[in-house]
């Protein structure tokens, strides 16, 4: 039980890093961002990193997800139902 209880808070927290990582993402590539809604729902890819799921300022179909890599701590892949900044748009911004 024990290990069952701790691998759930490892992973809640990975899940909270990974939210806080793709909100710092989205805000610094994409125009008009003023309000961002997670899913309370997660994949981890067996390969490393974390799926996060939500939209857009209160919009459902604004959605958005991104792969975040504990690793090296940024979004991997990512969709973003969004107008990107222009200065974002060859090279992505720094998050």
């Amino acid at each position: 039980m024990k290990y069952q209880h701790d691998k759930d808070k490892a992973e809640q927290e990975l899940f909270n890093q990974a939210k806080d990582k793709m909100e710092s993402y989205i805000k610094a590539n994409y125009n008009n961002i003023n309000q961002i809604t997670y899913y309370n729902e997660y994949k981890i890819n067996p390969m490393g990193g974390i799926s996060v799921k939500g939209y857009l300022n209160g919009n459902k179909e604004k959605e958005f997800f991104g792969l975040y890599d504990e690793t090296n701590d940024e979004i991997g892949v990512s969709s973003v139902d969004a107008e990107e900044k222009q200065e974002c748009q060859e090279k992505e911004c720094e998050y």
